[in-house]
């Protein structure tokens, strides 16, 4: 498999932070109403709302409580809502139903990923509690022309604008001496005047903020919303918000005035096969060029970008680079554009090879065709999965996970099952994902609940390279925090 990665070294903000390594662990809760005594769909109702609130809690262990109430709408639209991409696993604690209520409660805990936290953070600009981020003073003015409200409502808009700026450590400071200092536009749509005219019953208010310095525009952003409520302080609160769902680029625009040139060096890792795979990289990187305090800068869904001070000067990296021999990674290109290194690097990963099988687990049906290879007991890295082969493999724990790669000829144009047997009890509830080459997600199943995936045709990548990851997603262990349980399964890959 091939991963690319970027090494960007250019003018940079310094974001202080925590390491991007290691997880975190929170709890959480939920109750829902049952419907038509469906209460399969009530658990599954509160185990999503339960999510939810766990990375909701999780967010005042980065982030000042008062800070989180604040950003709360931008938190939900942007993070919030997909839990999923920051939970490592969970386990259910307590559930029950209260058929008096008609309510069905869950206790939930997750183990969520720091990086992707903090990373998720950092996109939306928003500096942690312990960021040492410097606060910014910048004059906020607005076109009178396009203003709707009455004279005395300025301070209001001001105080409401200010309560949404602070926890990006950014004041709106009295007029400047220097006429060239940055500065704050507001501006209102003309249709907002409509709200005073008592023929119209609503209008779509439109609100920008542009961030202008000596003169020229650097960012803008802009909103709008129906509105029908002819209260200023209303609307002006629900303009902000939802201003707020994308002034980041803007926040980031004016510190990106304030900063000095601190020679910042930036690792970018596209498609990472794994957090594993990842932190050895980035140690390798590390100890070949020298870092200081490299901190986690931005996390999408398909990078991850690592910031720091770097120990030698430029001149002395980009032969160091030229210099980098490092078994798992080959240099494919390292170049220069303008202040900026750029290399690129194909990952190789070797894949590791399964066990001969001497016999098969007492509780294997006598009538199933014989298993042919096993998982070795202290598995690390990818395993390859031979296709009309039977594959026995023991999930020991609730933290690990099991990871395949198999190779389906494209050429033969067949549809293909991975089908799996239990064997024995257990309390965990393993799924299976199914990701092409880039680890991008196709599918994905309970596999308690389910028996099997059908890979189609024409879902079958050009490569016809597939990995799957088997873990622990949900456990349930009524009344115990531990308690780590062990999941055994016979997994097969066939024709159709």
């Amino acid at each position: 498999m091939r991963l690319f990665l970027f090494l960007l070294i250019a003018l940079g903000l310094w974001s202080q932070g925590l390491q991007a390594q290691g997880v975190v662990s929170e709890r959480g809760q939920a109750a829902v109403r049952v419907y038509n005594e469906n209460y399969v769909r009530a658990r599954e109702s509160a185990i999503t709302i339960a999510k939810k609130d766990i990375l909701t809690r999780t967010m005042t262990q980065f982030l000042k409580p008062e800070d989180v109430e604040q950003l709360y709408p931008v938190l939900e639209n942007r993070l919030l809502n997909e839990p999923d991409s920051f939970i490592e696993s969970t386990r259910v604690i307590e559930e029950f139903a209260d058929d008096k209520a008609q309510e069905f409660f869950v206790v939930m805990e997750a183990r969520l990923y720091r990086s992707r936290i903090i990373g998720g953070l950092q996109q939306l600009a928003i500096p942690l509690q312990n960021d040492l981020t410097q606060p910014i003073s910048i004059r906020l003015r607005f076109d009178e022309s396009e203003w709707f409200v009455e004279a005395d409502q300025e301070k209001l808009l001001k105080s409401m604008l200010q309560r949404r700026l602070a926890p990006y450590r950014i004041f709106l400071g009295e007029e400047q001496e220097n006429p060239d200092a940055p500065v704050f536009d507001l501006r209102f749509s003309k249709a907002a005047q409509q709200l005073l005219n008592k023929n119209f019953n609503s209008a779509t208010i439109g609100i920008q903020l542009l961030l202008k310095n000596q003169g020229q525009t650097l960012g803008e952003v802009y909103a709008q919303r129906l509105i029908s409520n002819r209260n200023a302080g209303f609307v002006i609160a629900v303009l902000l918000d939802q201003l707020m769902l994308d002034w980041a680029p803007l926040i980031r625009d004016l510190r990106q005035l304030q900063r000095k040139d601190d020679g910042q060096l930036r690792l970018e890792v596209l498609n990472a096969p794994s957090a594993e795979m990842e932190d050895e990289l980035f140690r390798s990187v590390g100890r070949q060029i020298g870092w200081n305090q490299p901190t986690l800068h931005m996390l999408t869904p398909y990078s991850v970008v690592y910031q720091g001070r770097p120990e030698q000067q430029h001149s002395a990296i980009f032969e160091s680079l030229q210099e980098f021999q490092e078994s798992r990674f080959r240099s494919r290109e390292l170049g220069r554009e303008q202040s900026t290194i750029f290399w690129r690097l194909d990952w190789n990963e070797s894949l590791q090879p399964l066990k001969k099988a001497l016999e098969n687990p007492p509780d294997w049906p006598e009538t199933k065709p014989l298993i042919d290879w096993s998982l070795p007991e202290n598995h690390q890295g990818i395993f390859y999965l031979p296709i009309q082969s039977s594959v026995y493999a023991e999930l020991s724990n609730r933290g690990s996970s099991h990871w395949f790669f198999l190779e389906l000829p494209k050429e033969v144009k067949a549809n293909w099952q991975i089908s799996w047997d239990v064997l024995g009890s257990t309390k965990l509830q393993p799924e299976i994902f199914l990701l092409d080459s880039k680890r991008k997600r196709i599918n994905q199943q309970l596999m308690m609940k389910k028996k099997a995936i059908t890979i189609n045709y024409e879902n079958i990548p050009e490569n016809g390279k597939l990995f799957l990851r088997i873990s622990d997603e949900i456990g349930y262990i009524k009344y115990s925090v531990g308690g780590y349980q062990s999941f055994r399964y016979v997994i097969r890959v066939e024709k159709k």
